[in-house]
């Protein structure tokens, strides 16, 4: 063996132990000024989420999926049924002028109560009981 060989491999080494020596002893430091102990530490990080975190779902089609023709002998898998959105909250709107009451799950569509506000010269919000 190379003598050459030999001091590059030490270097190599002296300077990954040097980073592992550097992050322990920030380490160190963080959890005194944080009053953090050791076994602090290792609870934290072997302990498990008690929510588990789902992925990101990404938009538009999987790679691979262009022309796929499906196979025989591959059982198709049940889809999920998907959860209907709850429904929007009942709110009661009141005309002022004549007195007369609305009510709507929309009101940024609803007819009645745009009229109402263009005859009060009005946001349909502030007819809103």
């Amino acid at each position: 063996m190379d003598i050459s060989m030999l001091q590059k491999q030490l270097q190599e080494e002296h300077k990954a132990l040097d980073q592992k020596f550097k992050f322990i002893s920030d380490l160190q430091a963080l959890m005194t000024k944080h009053g953090q102990s050791t076994e602090d530490l290792l609870a934290i990080l072997t302990s498990v989420p008690s929510v588990p975190v789902a992925p990101a779902k990404k938009r538009g089609r999987k790679p691979g999926t262009k022309n796929v023709v499906a196979k025989a002998s591959v059982t198709p898998v049940a889809k999920k049924a998907r959860k209907k959105a709850a429904p929007r909250p009942l709110r009661t709107f009141k005309n002022s002028k004549t007195g007369e009451v609305a009510e709507t799950r929309a009101p940024q569509v609803d007819k009645v109560i745009k009229t109402w506000a263009k005859e009060l010269k009005v946001d349909w919000r502030t007819l809103e009981v």
